[in-house]
Order: structure tokens, then C-alpha cells, then sequence
């Protein structure tokens, strides 16, 4: 059999999704289709823009099946977002890994790939990662490779080298990235847009624009919602980096020496997430290392839980129609969670809990708890 995995965040879920959907089914011709989706919080430091359960209906009109990505590897950096994915992929025994990408080639991106990791271990890099460099910058300032220097091809590259750190037999392949930069903010007037600009237009309420790049029963659902942003948690946040003591905040994963007291200094002051960050936001500190910060910050993810942070062992499932449900039947050996209860809850305690925090700040009720696995028939 051959089985199809998709690395993905849905926020939201738009054209751009079904079309690489579509196109990876072209490429691979699968007989199961799994997308592997961050929960609650994303890889860029965002709280999800609607729960991951809405998230799960949109995207199963198109694929299989639906797993959570654990949350510690969501939310962090893109070889450890890349990792948790491709970890998973395996234990699901995919065949094929498709992403997207600038590039569109896979042969130029695996050898990207190796050229990094080559990089990695060079005295030149580690260097420039003691002078703060962050590990992107380090690698782009040194390469030869256009595509290590490529943000877009990031990811990919991440996933390339995870198929191969953890010896997978899985086939990676790329579709060609189409549209808007997913940091545009501007809607496209082509037939799809980013995820960053169409998280603008549906805060303005621009649901009528919104509706041309994003299935319209999706629209609807969101609109008569919470659409969550970071500033939700900003007065949580304020609370929590004011009152710790910088010991305290010393310990959080990604904080760096120093960090702790620019932070308690900048907030003082700020008004808001977004002028918050702006204040503190340096070249060293780049606005999504600092969000990814914040997360861990909100949900107190110490160096000390990531340190003990493995890959797990089990596989979240979050929805499946019948195809889906067929192959889960199929697999032996792997322990599938497709309900929450006490049992299997600290299975997936970092999933529960950023759930919950999540529901705190957008008021959502549906919980890992009493909401059950979707199944589209």
C-alpha cells in the first residue's frame, strides 16, 4: 500500500491546502492520505486562529485521516516541528512524505539538505551560533546553496533531514509552492492566498473576500466564532513575565541570558502583543523566535521538560472517514488514541492541557475530553 503523509498546520485551512492535497495524490497516487496537524499553538509562536477540531472537519473533506502533531514539536523550532512530523509519518508506516516548497525539486532540495547538515558540523557555524546567530541565519550566512538561504525551502530541507536522521524508509517529494508568501499580508488576486493574509481579512470581517480563497462552510463556522490572535493571551502573559522572578524565567526553554531582563523591561510598558514584541524584536531576536518564546512562557515549557521531551510512542487521531478508519484497523503494533479519557490522558498531556489554555483564552468548550474522534462517513 501506499500511504501519503502531509506535514501541516491548517491556520486556516484554504485553496493553497487542497491543492497541494491534490497535487501530492497526483505525485504518489496513494491508497490513504494522512495529514499530521498542529493542535492548539503553531510552529511561528501563533495560537491557532479556530480550534483544531474545526480545523480536522475542513481538512477531512479532502484527506484520510488526521493526527495530532505532538504540541512540544509544533511549537518549536523547524527541525524539531519536522521530527515529531516525520516520527509520526512512521509510526502511521507512511510511504511518502509531500511538502511544499519554493523550489519545486526534490533532487536540489536533498542535496540542500545534505550540504546543511555538512554545515552543522563545521567549526565555523558553531561559532556563529555562540555570537547569537539563530540556527537559520548561521546556515544561510554560510551557504553556497541558494535554497539553504530560501526560508520557504526551510522547512522542507528540515523534513529531508529527519526522513534521514531517523533512518525512514519514507520518499520525500515537493509540490511547488503557488500563490501569495506566507508572510504576505495583502489577499492575492490570484486563486490563492496566504494563510497570514486571510487570518487578516476574516479579523476585519471581510468574508466575502475571505470566501474566494477558503471553503465557504469553513467561513461560516469561523465567523460565528472566536477568531483567536496572541493578543488574547497578551494580559496573561504580562501577568506571568512580570510577577516571575528572572531565575524563574531564566528557565524556560528558548530563553537566552540576558532575555529575561529585556523582556520584564519592555513590558512594562506595552500596550499590546504586537507592540510588545516590537519592542523587544532585535536581529538576534527575530519576531517568530520570540513568539515561539512566548508559548513556551504561557504554557511554562521549561529546558527542563524539554529535555525530557521523547518521541512518542503513540498516535493522536483526531478524525478519519471510512477509508481512514479501514486503515487504522490494519495496523499492528501501534497504539492509536482516537478518544481522550483518563486512561490515555498523560499519553498526550501536553496535547490536553494546551487545549485547555487554548479554550481559557477563545472560550471554545470542545475539549480532548468531550469531543470524540470526527469521523466523516
Amino acid at each position: 500500500m501506499k500511504i501519503l503523509a502531509l506535514i501541516t498546520e491548517y491556520n486556516p485551512f484554504h485553496n493553497g491546502h487542497i491543492y497541494h492535497i491534490e497535487q501530492a495524490k497526483a505525485l504518489t497516487e496513494p491508497d490513504v492520505t494522512v495529514a499530521i496537524m498542529s493542535g492548539s499553538f503553531t510552529q511561528r509562536g501563533e495560537i491557532a486562529v479556530t480550534d483544531k477540531f474545526t480545523r480536522t472537519e475542513a481538512a477531512l473533506q479532502h484527506v484520510d485521516l488526521v493526527a495530532e502533531l505532538p504540541f512540544l514539536n509544533a511549537v518549536s523550532s523547524a527541525d524539531d516541528f519536522a521530527r515529531g512530523g516525520v516520527h509520526i509519518a512512521n509510526l502511521l508506516q507512511a510511504t511518502d512524505l509531500v511538502f511544499g516548497s519554493e523550489s519545486g525539486d526534490i533532487d536540489a532540495l536533498v542535496n540542500a539538505a545534505a550540504e546543511s547538515r555538512r554545515l552543522e558540523h563545521s567549526p565555523e557555524f558553531t561559532e556563529l551560533l555562540k555570537q547569537g546567530y539563530s540556527y537559520p541565519r548561521a546556515l544561510s550566512t554560510l551557504a553556497d546553496n541558494a535554497l539553504l538561504a530560501s526560508p520557504n525551502d526551510t522547512l522542507g530541507i528540515a523534513y529531508i533531514n529527519a526522513v534521514n536522521e531517523l533512518a525512514s524508509p519514507i520518499r520525500p517529494g515537493t509540490v511547488k509552492r503557488v500563490g501569495n508568501n506566507y508572510s504576505d499580508t495583502a489577499l492575492s488576486d490570484a486563486g490563492f492566498s496566504s494563510a497570514t493574509s486571510l487570518r487578516g481579512a476574516l479579523f476585519a470581517g471581510e468574508t466575502a473576500e475571505a470566501v474566494k480563497f477558503m471553503p465557504e462552510s469553513l467561513v461560516k463556522k469561523m465567523m460565528s466564532g472566536h477568531l483567536a490572535s496572541n493578543e488574547d493571551f497578551y494580559s496573561t502573559l504580562k501577568t506571568i513575565i512580570l510577577t516571575r522572578s528572572p531565575e524563574e524565567l531564566r528557565n524556560i526553554y528558548m530563553m537566552t541570558e540576558g532575555l529575561e531582563h529585556r523582556l520584564q523591561d519592555k513590558i512594562r510598558s506595552a500596550g499590546s502583543y504586537d507592540e510588545f514584541l516590537s519592542a523587544v524584536k532585535t536581529k538576534r531576536y527575530t519576531w517568530t523566535r520570540l513568539s515561539r518564546l512566548m508559548i513556551s512562557i504561557l504554557l511554562n515549557i521549561t529546558d527542563e521538560v524539554m529535555k525530557e521531551h521523547t518521541l512518542t510512542s503513540s498516535v493522536r487521531i483526531l478524525g478519519m472517514n471510512d477509508n481512514g478508519r479501514n486503515y487504522l484497523k490494519s495496523l499492528e503494533d501501534v497504539s492509536i488514541i482516537t478518544n481522550v479519557n483518563k486512561k490515555s490522558r498523560d499519553l498526550v498531556s501536553h496535547e490536553v492541557t494546551a487545549t485547555e489554555v487554548y479554550n481559557t483564552f477563545t472560550g471554545s468548550k470542545k475539549t480532548d475530553f468531550n469531543t470524540p474522534v470526527i469521523i466523516l462517513r
